[in-house]
């Protein structure tokens, strides 16, 4: 984080924090995700030809999912499942052939503690941990003699951090949230394609160490008691 972001947040946290108060309501909140940052987290890449003579076409990650929280006056438990879908296509540019195609989809479980202050304007934040989930990726290849083929996880573990702005009203909340979730993870690759085109040099990819940062806008609704 640059000196400049991190003073902005040293000024306007304790801001916030005074301007809201002290919560005292029961709350039930529901957040889902509305968009994802656009940022290539393609896992594989093409080395058997030059950058002039490939085409890469990298769709924008989509996150969707949920969360649900329940506080008690400051303090509260949540579980969110979030599922991100990532693509990358390369093709050789003269001939148009496909060389790599990667389909990957994160699965990602947290659970959550948040803390709340505030009655009318409401700011939660708060942490997550890891829960459960799953990495699987599909991969279709137009090198010779490689088999289309999908790799799924042998190890994910990550955490996450969240920011909440809430409006309370007639027993009734509005919600704008902010969330990065942070992913370490191995891929189980023996013995298939994928590791056969790495030792021949085609592709490239880490096997191991994996990690992807993932960040979502969330938009949410909220009950008090």
């Amino acid at each position: 984080m640059s000196a400049l972001r991190l003073t902005v947040l040293i000024i306007i946290f304790p801001i916030l924090f005074a301007a809201c108060g002290r919560s005292d309501l029961i709350r039930i909140r529901l957040l889902s995700p509305v968009s994802e940052t656009k940022k290539d987290h393609s896992l594989f890449t093409d080395e058997s030809l030059s950058a002039s003579e490939k085409e890469i076409t990298v769709a924008d990650p989509k996150t969707s999912g949920a969360g649900v929280y329940f506080l008690f006056k400051s303090i509260g438990l949540g579980y969110t499942t979030l599922t991100t879908k990532i693509e990358n296509e390369i093709r050789n540019s003269s001939s148009a052939a496909l060389l790599l195609k990667e389909q990957t989809t994160l699965i990602t479980n947290f659970t959550d503690l948040a803390f709340a202050v505030g009655e009318n304007y409401t700011l939660m934040w708060g942490a997550g941990v890891l829960a459960g989930g799953s990495l699987e990726t599909t991969l279709n290849y137009g090198y010779s003699g490689a088999t289309d083929e999908t790799l799924k996880h042998k190890e994910l573990a990550g955490h996450s951090v969240f920011l909440v702005l809430g409006h309370h009203g007639f027993g009734f909340e509005t919600l704008l949230g902010f969330r990065t979730n942070y992913i370490k993870a191995a891929l189980e690759d023996s013995l298939s394609s994928a590791t056969t085109l790495k030792t021949a040099s085609s592709i490239n990819y880490e096997s191991t160490g994996l990690r992807l940062t993932t960040n979502q806008v969330q938009l949410g609704i909220g009950v008090t008691f």
